[in-house]
């Protein structure tokens, strides 16, 4: 099963979901119903004009009947939607229910930085936009989750426990399995069971209450007026209690049928990306010898989304996470053996195959001459980064200069960060455009356009393939921008794209990024596209765009934009004119993006053979293409040059 697969999958899931919640509800209010007419029926609180009990037959025609189901669905209702109110801010609504803490991208903690280098690793490796990453300081356990409803909200969090008790190779398995639910849709649908079921469990708090009321106000009221409305309080705070526990129950049920295949596939995809599978068996035997529970009292709510179960159950039937044994045994059969041996040797392992790297990297550069790309495959890689990806993603990262890098972490203030995207800007047009500096000098002063033209100084020609990873690295702390100070920067973006009063493809490519890591898409959830008949043009104004961004000749474009289109449709189509109407284009994306999984594939299999006609691909080419993926929802890892193949392909000898 490849990444659309998956995403198709997901969706089937959510309905699915929705079915385990309404047969829960059903099952609930009709054992609810049962329990209180045998409590009453036993304590004779109700009866018939006879003096007897009523018959089951007859309860459906009492008022009780409709007090307490009406009641119960309003209360399940109300309390699925507080807590999906509460949570409209996706993962980060999440961090801060279980007391996350930010890790500063600037952080001086060697842990933190440790885990940051590793996110940041996986994230430029698997072309998505580094997640905000949060630590669990009160958790000595070793867990970790993803959360988010989109590429704008997305966090990992880890315990304190897992970031002082793992090697970095055991830390890079975690990640690894946290991004492969990413990529696997799956955040979403976890983000959603915290709701749904929040209506669930809340049946049991309000039999707990109600029996509190009881305990400290009932046992004052003696009249006989008074003591029948005791008794029914009691009874029902009895039973809610007691169905709030099958709630429970169900509700952990649900989740264990959501969630314990989808750990299995985590770890094999997590194994996949790595391509190493002692991080992830090292990372497992320490929470075997230890601990992976949490003391967090939102430990239930969030236990299908942990790495490991969280909490402690009675049966294990109804856990989230299959036992660490099989999990172990499916990605490591010989890992008792594995167990004996030191992390020391891992870490070394690990240290050393770094150093190798980066000599391979300086003999590659030496060597390279050509600057090709390769992006054969490209949408087999999507949610599947490699090895090859990760040691791009090092390269990558290692190539930046430190003032870069500083600029991106945010250091000392998030501004630094907003500096770089400016000179990331003012990099496009080859040479520093006076009246965009005068613009930024008037709206954050002459220091700041000082240290934004030294930024761009080290964005040079010869780095361009360094712009996007640059990009990915500043989003975390453009997260951390205020509200005011976000508009502010969005307005100046804007007047400088638009001064010109033409927006280029890489300008679009820019505010694309940023806009929608930071906001979001803003698209409500809408009725897939199943057929490329309905989008015809919409994929003649992307392929059109994609085609022209190639630099070839005219004839050769209309051979290769007929070629292309004809896989999408038998209709007779012309390759538009070249000039880039940024808002058409991103109308189109829009629509483009309801597409189904299984028809953004041939889409970007489309593209990729489009851009790959002439034998050459360029930098321009790659950025747009990320851009179309980041939109679509569909995140592609770096492509690899020649150079950094070569690399990679000596430090894997």
């Amino acid at each position: 099963m490849d990444f659309f697969e998956h995403q198709a999958a997901a969706r089937r899931k959510t309905k699915l979901l929705i079915f385990y919640f309404l047969c829960a509800v059903i099952l609930i209010v009709v054992a609810l119903n049962f329990a209180l007419w045998g409590l009453f029926n036993v304590s004779g609180f109700t009866t018939n004009n006879e003096g007897q009990g009523i018959p089951l037959s007859q309860w459906f025609k009492e008022s009780w009947f409709y007090y307490i189901t009406f009641g119960s669905i309003a209360l399940i209702i109300l309390g699925s939607l507080y807590r999906w109110i509460s949570l409209a801010d996706g993962g980060k609504a999440v961090a801060r229910m279980v007391n996350g803490r930010e890790i500063l991208p600037d952080t001086n903690d060697l842990l933190e930085r440790r885990l940051l280098n590793v996110v940041e690793e996986m994230s430029i490796a698997s072309g998505t936009s580094v997640p905000t990453v949060y630590v669990m300081d009160q958790e000595d356990a070793i867990n970790a989750f993803v959360a988010g409803i989109e590429s704008a909200d997305t966090v990992m969090v880890v315990t304190r426990g897992a970031l002082e008790q793992l090697t970095r190779q055991e830390l890079q398995g975690v990640v690894a399995h946290e991004f492969s639910h990413i990529f696997n849709a799956d955040m979403k649908i976890n983000v959603r069971l915290i709701s749904i079921l929040a209506g669930i469990l809340i049946l049991g708090q309000a039999g707990y209450f109600m029996m509190r009321a009881f305990r400290y106000g009932g046992t004052t009221r003696s009249s006989k007026e008074s003591g029948g409305a005791v008794v029914a309080v009691l009874l029902i705070g009895l039973s809610v209690y007691a169905i709030g526990s099958i709630g429970l129950f169900f509700g952990r049920l649900i989740k264990a049928a959501i969630s314990r295949q989808r750990e299995f596939l985590a770890d094999a995809s997590a194994i996949q990306y790595a391509r190493d599978n002692e991080g992830l068996a090292g990372a497992f035997i320490k929470i075997q010898r230890q601990s992976s529970l949490l003391n967090n009292s939102h430990a239930e709510e969030t236990s299908h989304m942990c790495i490991a179960e969280p909490i402690k159950l009675s049966f294990n039937s109804l856990a989230t996470h299959p036992p660490i044994e099989k999990r172990l045994s499916a990605i490591m059969p010989r890992w008792r053996q594995f167990k004996d041996q030191k992390d020391q040797e891992a870490e070394r392992k690990a240290e050393q195959k770094i150093r190798e790297m980066e000599r391979h990297q300086e003999k590659a550069k030496a060597g390279a001459e050509d600057k090709g790309f390769d992006i054969g495959g490209l949408a087999d890689t999507v949610g599947k980064p490699t090895t090859m990806h990760m040691h791009a993603a090092g390269e990558l990262l290692m190539a930046l200069p430190a003032i870069i890098t500083d600029a991106a972490h945010g250091h000392h203030s998030s501004s630094h960060a907003m500096h770089l995207v400016f000179a990331l800007l003012l990099s496009d047009h080859g040479q520093v455009d006076e009246s965009s500096l005068k613009a930024i000098e008037a709206v954050y002063g002459a220091e700041s356009s000082e240290r934004i033209l030294e930024l761009a100084s080290h964005i040079t020609k010869d780095q361009r393939q360094l712009r996007l990873a640059i990009l990915d690295l500043a989003m975390p702390s453009l997260r951390r921008l205020s509200k005011a100070e976000r508009q502010q920067f969005f307005g100046l973006l804007r007047k400088l794209i638009h001064q010109d009063s033409h927006v280029s493809r890489f300008e679009y490519v820019l505010y694309c990024l940023i806009h929608k890591n930071l906001v979001g898409s803003g698209q409500q959830s809408q009725k897939s596209i199943t057929r490329f008949s309905k989008v015809e043009s919409e994929l003649q104004l992307l392929l059109s765009t994609v085609i022209h961004a190639s630099g070839q000749t005219q004839e050769t474009k209309e051979e290769v934009f007929q070629q292309v289109f004809d896989g999408f449709s038998a209709n007779q189509v012309k390759l538009l004119d070249e000039k880039f109407d940024a808002e058409a284009f991103h109308q189109a994306l829009s629509k483009l993006r309801r597409l189904s999984p299984m028809l953004k594939k041939p889409l970007l299999n489309g593209l990729e053979e489009a851009i790959e006609q002439d034998g050459v691909v360029k930098h321009q080419e790659i950025e747009l293409l990320r851009a179309i993926a980041e939109c679509l929802d569909c995140p592609i890892p770096p492509i690899i040059d020649s150079a950094q193949k070569k690399a990679a392909d000596l430090a894997n000898s």
